[in-house]
This record gives structure tokens, sequence and C-alpha cells, in this order.
């Protein structure tokens, strides 16, 4: 390798790490909305630990766990347990779905964004 060589692998990797330290991860969120069907059941600050039980028509019940600014779906049930599966989510825009009991919890900033939807 060359010096120029040197100079320019450098000079790339210096780059990357400025590009690295100055881009803003994604925003964490700060409130799980949960939606039932086609109505808002409620909104959550992840803020404070909680556990929210949703009693279906059919006497099935669904829990949703908030702890350490993060939602999660604990039980539900659906037959297949996918939105269990799904993990925790804690950042903007995130969500969980549970197509069968019709639970959708999703995640949102209390930050406004530069912008929401971009259209000509």
């Amino acid at each position: 390798m060359k010096k120029r060589d040197c100079i320019l692998i450098a000079g790339l990797i210096l780059v990357s790490l400025i590009a690295i330290l100055f881009m803003r991860p994604d925003q964490k969120g700060g409130f799980a909305y949960i939606y039932r069907g086609d109505k808002l059941y409620g909104t959550y600050d992840l803020s404070e630990d909680k556990i929210i039980k949703i009693v279906n028509d059919d006497g099935t019940t669904n829990e949703i766990g908030i702890s350490d600014g993060s939602v999660c779906m604990l039980s539900a049930g659906c037959p297949n347990k996918l939105c269990v599966r799904s993990g925790r989510i804690s950042l903007d825009k995130e969500c969980i779905c549970c197509a069968p009991e019709g639970i959708l919890i999703v995640v949102r900033s209390d930050e406004a964004g530069e912008y929401d939807a971009v259209t000509k």
C-alpha cells in the first residue's frame, strides 16, 4: 500500500465515525396507543410500569405489560401467539398486532418530528 492509499482509508474511516456520531438513532417512544378493533382503547405512558388486561367478548384475556420504557404483549387468546413472541417495543412507530383478537399497540414519540409525511 502506498502512502496515499493509507491517507484515503484513514479519511474514509474518520468520515464514517463522524457520521455515526452525528446521526440520531430512532427516537424513543413516549406513549403506547392501544387500539381494540377500530377504536382507541387507551393511551399509556411508557415511563409508568403497569399491566393492562383486555377481556374479549369470547371471554379470553389479553395482557399487555409496560415496564422499563417499553411495551409487550404478555399473553393473548389467539392460537399462534405471534404477538406474544414479537417481544418488547420502545421506538417511535413500532407496533405489535394481534389480528385474531383485533388488538394493535403502537408506540409514538412525544416529540414532534420535522415531517410526518411528504406529498406532492
